[in-house]
């Protein structure tokens, strides 16, 4: 999976390359009034890997590091206030898709010692973001974000289920700190744009109290002293 991480970046950056050199190419300045209205409206799609970053306790002789990266999906809805020509308030409500894994190693019991803790997470995530833009080149603007989002995870993961890979207890709602780049290109109709979102969890998501309706996991979760999440996302943005 993060070979194919890597992929999605080269072709990425090589698209945008490519899109920069021929939009330097000419004169025609498409769809100026979208930096000019007060408020506009648009839709996200993108892709996602989140994971956890596990903090160990030292309690126990089990360690625990990021198990096998899946890709997910995101699907949003995108608002933004213009506060200046460089500088807009973005509202971002959408529904991420995505699951993780962290992999438990020297566990005595399990075959070759390792044994994987799977979670799926459906979250509505409420972004406010704030947009730095940079001059406009021809039909090409580059751009930072930044600002932060709460999350609630849809999926209940109040029980510990080995049948399901499940053994340690997380919390549904996190607070996040959001951090991105990109560009936007301008497109005779609309401004399609590619950001490069990174999220981090602000809160220990871990559930410390061990499942009294499954005694004998209580070891897995005590090796852990915080679980904070962490997502990456590649956003195409169309406004």
């Amino acid at each position: 999976m993060q070979r194919g991480l890597y992929m999605i970046l080269l072709l990425l950056i090589s698209w945008g390359a490519s899109a920069q050199k021929t939009m330097r190419n000419t004169s025609i300045l498409n769809y100026q009034r979208g930096d000019n209205t007060l408020l506009h409206f648009g839709f996200s799609l993108g892709v996602n890997y989140m994971d956890y970053r596990a903090l160990l306790s030292g309690k126990n002789d089990l360690r625990a590091e990021t198990g096998k990266l899946s890709m997910g999906f995101l699907v949003g809805i995108i608002s933004e206030l213009r506060i200046c020509s460089d500088l807009g308030l973005r509202f971002l409500p959408g529904l991420e898709f995505a699951s993780r894994s962290l992999v438990f190693t020297h566990v005595p019991d399990a075959e070759e010692g390792k044994r994987y803790a799977y979670n799926e997470s459906v979250y509505i995530s409420l972004p406010l973001m704030l947009k730095y833009k940079a001059k406009r080149i021809n039909n090409f603007r580059p751009f930072l974000t930044g600002g932060g989002s709460y999350k609630y995870d849809f999926h209940r993961h109040d029980r510990v289920d080995p049948d399901k890979s499940v053994y340690f207890r997380t919390r549904r709602g996190d607070w996040f700190l959001e951090l991105g780049g990109g560009s936007d290109f301008y497109l005779p109709y609309f401004k399609f744009g590619l950001e490069l979102r990174f999220s981090l969890g602000m809160t220990d998501v871990l559930v410390h109290r061990p499942d009294v309706a499954m005694p004998g996991y209580e070891h897995y979760t005590d090796a852990l002293s915080k679980l904070r999440a962490r997502i990456f996302t590649v956003c195409f943005n169309f406004e």
